[in-house]
């Protein structure tokens, strides 16, 4: 068994924020565009792709090129993912992310 103070286990869980990667400019705050909603065919996707090997898997999926540690940051990137998933349904996203490893939920409207 290990003790761990509630005040100690917040603490650990607010780092995030701590170092403002929850600000519209971080990576959980909607700036990499791996790691965001965004609207399909018929409904919405939540995509979780912030680790690079899942980065790679989704711009792959999505037609775009082999992104560098910077490119899923570059708003260029936000758009063209917004624009792919507008073609797809929420079937076809879960297909691809079964088939390509790529970690989303789709959701309804």
């Amino acid at each position: 068994h290990r003790q761990v103070a509630l005040s100690s286990a917040a603490e650990w869980l607010a780092l995030p924020r701590t170092w403002g990667l929850t600000l519209p400019s971080g990576a959980v705050g909607g700036a990499h565009a791996g790691y965001r909603v965004y609207a399909c065919k018929d409904g919405r996707v939540a995509i979780a792709a912030l680790e690079p090997h899942f980065a790679r898997a989704l711009f792959a999926a999505a037609g775009l090129p082999e992104p560098d540690l910077r490119a899923p940051f570059a708003p260029q990137a936000r758009e063209a993912i917004a624009a792919w998933a507008l073609t797809k349904t929420r079937r076809q996203l879960d297909a691809l992310a079964a088939q390509h490893d790529i970690p989303l939920h789709t959701l309804s409207k």
